[in-house]
């Protein structure tokens, strides 16, 4: 166990507390289910934060899925998604971080606008931000050799486009995109 010494606003320490309820919202890893038994594991499946005296250090323990401690599959990621810059940066990187998650195969799905939907009420300034981050972490996903530089974006009714790469234009009234992970050996 690694213990850490941080002193922390009471912003920070919300927005600390928001990232750790992000990652319990993680889809499952694992489902298993039959007539018999039923199985569901989590990636980050217990959070725990405790403060033991009113002004004391916050102690958090996290319980990872043994697949990941195994590392059966490699996630890697650019050193970019090991912080963040605020709330948008951070919902956007785990709404990327699903896409790599929910499906097996190197082939992934994003579905930006399901994801977008979340912004539609907010400020144009707000959404042009939301849009311009998701498009700078796809851009560090290929600079970083992550994903393949060939998308296949769907503008309405499962018509997909061959892209070798995605503008800003695309963002706007794209529904989904899928992008490729290159899969390097450990």
């Amino acid at each position: 166990m690694k213990a850490l010494q941080v002193k922390l606003n009471s912003y920070q320490r919300k927005q600390f507390l928001q990232f750790f309820d992000d990652l319990m919202g993680l889809p499952s890893y694992s489902v298993q289910f039959s007539d018999q038994n039923f199985r569901k594991l989590l990636f980050f499946p217990v959070v725990n934060a405790t403060q033991q005296t009113k002004n004391g250090p916050w102690h958090i323990k996290l319980a990872i899925a043994e697949p990941l401690m195994k590392n059966y599959y490699p996630f890697h990621f650019p050193t970019s998604f090991f912080s963040y810059g605020g709330t948008i940066n951070l919902q956007v990187k785990l709404s990327i971080i699903r896409s790599f998650a929910q499906e097996s195969s190197f082939k992934k799905t994003y579905l930006i606008r399901s994801f977008l939907n979340q912004y539609k009420k907010r400020s144009h300034s707000i959404q042009a931000q939301v849009k311009k981050d998701i498009l700078d972490q796809f851009n560090n996903l290929l600079k970083s050799k992550i994903i393949e530089p060939k998308f296949q974006v769907s503008f309405n009714d499962n018509n997909f486009i061959p892209k070798d790469n995605i503008q800003l234009q695309d963002l706007h009234t794209a529904e989904v995109i899928i992008f490729y992970e290159i899969i390097s050996p450990i």
